[in-house]
């Protein structure tokens, strides 16, 4: 609970105290005067000048802690004060053992602890206690002689009226600070299920925002790797392009020097320089996709990607003698990001030929099959370079996990794959290991036959 809650609290009974307390001495200052006004000079109470006072002190007090809230907590000294004051005139004038005067100090201690603090209540309980240890021995020294005829009379009904209202005072002074309490814990309680949804969902905006910078970073950083990876094998690009253009010239110069007799052999060659066009034209297509990032759907053929990719990969295959084999059903056609899914097989693929190159197997081969189950998609794609030890085979797709060093890799390749095919695709990526033989990665996807309306 705040201090500004708390001081309202206060404030509030303070209020409500000081208006009841003008309407007691309204009613106490009309019975007085009436009776003066009555009986004339055989009155021998309070002079109606008293009540009259007291009423105007509540009412000045009731319009200042109204107005001025600074003036709240001087209001309560006063009140208290205001309530200390009689109580100890009439223990002074009728004895110290008066029941009315000291269930009045009662009251006076409550309203201490409930209108200021507990520390004004303990001050309170001091002053109030030396006030009656004074009485006391003024009263048993004889240097006071307070008329204690009342305890002869029979007990009568006003005296015992004047105790249960003092009750109900104390009773409905500590009702209004229990309800009011009950109140600021109730708002308290309110704003601590508020600030704790605030924080939850907070606490996923924060995990969602993580893990999209997470996403990007992972994305730029793939983004990056493929360029080094792209400038390792460009030699064998740039190689394969240059047959691929070599050959076209060479058609068309042939072409060129056929004279009309050749005509046929004429077409053949123009016929061939259409083929290396195209091809050409393919190769550069599958070059382009290792740099793309498109988010584009389409309906692609599984199989068509993964020569992709092998074709962008061939000079790098025969470089270092490994052989991809392609097999199971070519026809799976599906609706995705084709871009992606050529990053995945390319990541997956060098992975198999990084394998290869501290692996003293003799035969070199990367085994790629395709198949369909039922409505998913299944592509496999094994080595047999040695395998992942045990111990580190529950890490390989762990961001930036790599053994290959830092020269040879940044350790996203597989984590991005892992994260496209569950992100991009719906679906899943499993490695199966055997150390000593190979290794084995299963994607399985869902075949989609239109494009996501989401």
């Amino acid at each position: 609970m705040s201090i500004n809650e708390d001081a309202k609290r206060r404030k509030h009974i303070l209020n409500i105290l000081l208006a009841n307390s003008v309407i007691l001495a309204c009613i106490a200052t009309g019975i007085v005067t009436l009776n003066h006004m009555r009986l004339g000079a055989a009155y021998k109470g309070v002079n109606p000048l008293i009540p009259l006072l007291v009423l105007i002190f509540f009412v000045v007090l009731f319009f200042r802690s109204k107005t001025k809230s600074e003036y709240s907590i001087y209001c309560a000294y006063l009140f208290v004060l205001a309530y200390y004051l009689p109580t100890t005139f009439a223990l002074f004038k009728w004895g110290v053992d008066l029941p009315l005067g000291l269930l009045s100090y009662v009251l006076i201690i409550i309203l201490a602890g409930i209108l200021a603090n507990s520390k004004f209540a303990f001050e309170a309980v001091i002053f109030i206690s030396l006030t009656v240890m004074i009485l006391t021995f003024f009263q048993m020294t004889g240097v006071t002689h307070p008329d204690i005829a009342w305890k002869a009379k029979t007990l009568t009904l006003p005296n015992v009226l004047t105790i249960i209202i003092i009750f109900y005072i104390v009773a409905i002074v500590l009702w209004l600070s229990n309800r009011e309490i009950e109140r600021s814990l109730k708002r308290a309680r309110k704003s601590e299920a508020e600030l704790k949804e605030e924080r939850d969902t907070l606490e996923v905006r924060v995990q969602e925002r993580t893990k999209d910078l997470e996403r990007t970073q992972m994305e730029k950083m793939n983004q990056v790797s493929r360029f080094i990876e792209f400038g390792k094998i460009s030699s064998g690009l740039f190689h394969d392009l240059i047959n691929h253009i070599n050959f076209l010239f060479l058609n068309i110069e042939q072409a060129t020097e056929a004279g009309e007799k050749e005509l046929i052999e004429t077409k053949e060659y123009l016929k061939q320089a259409n083929e290396n066009k195209s091809a050409l034209s393919e190769y550069i297509e599958d070059a382009k996709k290792q740099f793309q990032n498109q988010k584009v759907e389409t309906l692609f053929s599984v199989k068509k990607e993964i020569l992709g990719v092998a074709k962008i990969l061939g000079y790098k295959l025969k470089t270092e003698k490994v052989d991809i084999k392609l097999s199971g059903e070519f026809d799976i056609l599906t609706y995705g990001n084709a871009v992606r899914f050529n990053h995945v097989a390319t990541n997956i693929i060098l992975n198999a030929m990084d394998a290869y190159e501290i692996s003293d197997a003799e035969k070199k081969e990367i085994s790629i099959k395709l198949e369909k189950r039922g409505e998913k998609a299944v592509v496999s794609i094994e080595d047999r370079a040695g395998g992942i030890p045990e111990e580190i085979r529950d890490k390989i797709f762990d961001p930036f996990f790599t053994t290959k060093g830092p020269q040879k890799g940044a350790g996203i390749g597989l984590t991005t794959a892992k994260n496209t095919i569950e992100e991009d695709f719906g679906g899943t990526i499993k490695v199966d290991s055997v150390w000593g033989q190979g290794t084995k990665f299963l994607i399985e996807f869902p075949i989609r036959n239109e494009p996501d309306k989401t």
